[in-house]
């Protein structure tokens, strides 16, 4: 299986950054490489800037850990996709996003990590 770790500092406070993070159907507002997405339920449907459409299962928000977990359920050919979005602290006028995705086949992982990264510096960069 392959992994994906992207991270990004924002100097905005983390619970700005987590309100947006925690806010599923909204991922569009986050990450550039999601042109539109709608949450109904656990449910997130999102359009990708290549036009891809996905169906994602939220697995959890978190709010004390500043975490959401998903998985990709259709839309991509995976045979395993987990992945987590969490915010870290530091002080009180900054956070860290870090990103993690576990995905097989572990091809997609070498292809997606470029793409995953430069969407989440594009973030820090609009805050």
């Amino acid at each position: 299986m392959g992994s994906i770790y992207a991270e990004a500092r924002i100097n905005r406070p983390a619970a700005e950054v987590w309100a947006e993070v925690r806010d599923v159907g909204g991922v569009s507002n986050v990450l550039d490489i999601v042109q539109a997405s709608s949450a109904d339920g656990d449910v997130r449907s999102c359009t990708m800037a290549s036009g891809n459409e996905l169906t994602e299962k939220i697995l959890s928000i978190d709010d004390e850990n500043l975490r959401v977990g998903y998985t990709v359920t259709d839309g991509l050919p995976l045979e395993h996709h987990a992945a987590s979005m969490q915010v870290f602290p530091e002080g009180d006028a900054a956070c860290t996003v870090r990103w993690i995705t576990d995905i097989k086949p572990d091809a997609m992982a070498e292809q997606l990590q470029p793409m995953l990264q430069a969407s989440l510096d594009n973030y820090a960069n609009r805050s």
